[in-house]
């Protein structure tokens, strides 16, 4: 395994799992054995006679220094068990002290630094828990650091396990930073060396592919970002069911992600898979999120220029929901502004005029009456009646937009509206006089 692939220097993070497992001499030679030892560590109770000090290997100083890493060990190992049944700050406090113990006995006991690998990624990981990502990261790198530094020692090391989880949540934590370089990079190298040691397949691959699709999607490397969200939600099919909300939001995730790309048909298919999944189940919210993956396939049709499977889709989705929908007032007007555009562009006058008249009264239902496009809208209905000769209801619906203008002051409208209407009365007269 690489070793400084995991140690750039921007940001870190740790996660779970607090079984370490070490082998026998490991535990003979780690600091933070879990054995709770019963040894007192008293000095020796034998007495010395003094004719006897030159012989003796080991000199009172000696004696009282062992006593002392021996105290700090009970302490540490007291701190260990302590941590067992802690979370949040209070595990972050005790992290703490274990940590500055382990420094003491490296800086003034002159122990091998690999006894502060644990200790500092151990705290990089209740860091983590509590979402404190910089801090995370700087002792999940520390830890790194240490066990890559200890070549040469006969001191346990982090097991390879251990050493890959830690590296997903350092992976994690550059990012919850945004630093998303550095998040890809090391999430690459994990995925590697996790599929090597779990296997291709193996449920731990799944927090790294998360990762891997959040960092491209956030370097804007869509199709990248698009084929690692495909493989997570083969993943997410196997451990949830297809019909989970995990696996929903996936689908939609997918959809988003091709209509950045502007694939509209694939974005429309995965709108779709999406859409039907939801409408069989019991989420929160389901009605938004049924009217808005409905605005969003009518919208992609659109950019399409499939105006009638546009309009189709969304007429069959109101009908089928009108009464359950419970949309605002704002909803129902851009639902049906939508209906009335692509009525418009179906180029048939009995459709549009039918949706304009369903527009003019949900405009005027609403408690904060949109002046303008209620204006616009007796105006577009007043144009289809002249083009079918309707000439009075023309006339009514124009004056109907001439006295919305005149509640907003606007002269100019009310004046070319004034003439428009002379010009139809002129036009209806001449076509009676041609009809005689």
């Amino acid at each position: 395994m690489e070793k400084n692939i995991y140690l750039e220097k921007e940001e870190i993070n740790p996660k779970q799992n607090n079984n370490i497992i070490m082998d026998e001499e490991a535990k003979e030679n780690y600091i933070f054995n879990n054995s709770n030892s019963n040894n007192n560590s008293q000095l020796p109770t034998k007495i010395i006679n003094p004719d006897d000090i030159d012989d003796l290997d080991i000199t009172s100083d000696a004696f009282l220094e062992k006593s002392l890493i021996n105290e700090i060990k009970q302490t540490i190992n007291q701190l260990e068990h302590n941590c067992e049944t802690q979370i949040g700050e209070s595990a972050v406090e005790t992290r703490c002290r274990i940590l500055s113990y382990a420094i003491i006995l490296v800086d003034v006991y002159k122990k091998p630094a690999s006894n502060l690998i644990y200790p500092q990624a151990k705290l990089g990981e209740a860091y983590y828990d509590i979402k404190y990502y910089e801090q995370a990261k700087e002792h999940i790198e520390n830890a790194f650091k240490y066990n890559n530094d200890s070549n040469n020692e006969k001191y346990q090391k982090l097991p390879e396990d251990y050493f890959l989880r830690l590296a997903i949540k350092l992976s994690k934590c550059n990012l919850e930073l945004k630093q998303y370089e550095t998040a890809l990079k090391i999430a690459n190298k994990s995925l590697e060396n996790n599929k090597k040691f779990f296997g291709e397949n193996d449920i731990s691959n799944v927090e790294i592919y998360d990762i891997i699709y959040q960092s491209e999607k956030n370097l804007n490397m869509i199709p990248e970002a698009i084929e690692h969200l495909k493989i997570l939600y083969d993943f997410y099919t196997k451990i949830y069911d297809e019909k989970s909300e995990k696996c929903c939001k996936a689908l939609k995730e997918i959809a988003s992600l091709y209509e950045i790309e502007k694939q509209h048909k694939e974005a429309i298919e995965y709108y779709f898979i999406y859409f039907n999944r939801i409408e069989e189940l019991d989420i929160k919210n389901k009605m938004r999120e049924i009217y808005d993956t409905a605005m969003k396939i009518g919208g992609l049709y659109t950019e399409l220029k499939q105006y009638k499977e546009a309009y189709d889709f969304l007429k069959k989705i109101d009908n089928e929901y009108n009464n359950g929908f419970n949309k605002t007032d704002k909803d129902k007007c851009e639902y049906q502004n939508f209906l009335c555009t692509l009525a418009f562009n179906l180029k048939d006058d009995n459709i549009y005029l039918k949706e304009l008249i369903t527009f003019e009264n949900i405009l005027v239902q609403c408690k904060k009456i949109d002046l303008n496009l209620l204006g616009k809208t007796y105006i577009n209905i007043a144009d289809i009646y002249k083009r079918q000769n309707d000439f009075d209801k023309s006339i009514e619906n124009y004056k109907k937009a001439m006295n919305i203008y005149k509640k907003n002051s606007d002269g100019n409208l009310m004046v070319e509206i004034h003439q428009i209407i002379k010009e139809i009365e002129k036009e209806k007269r001449n076509y009676e006089i041609n009809k005689i």
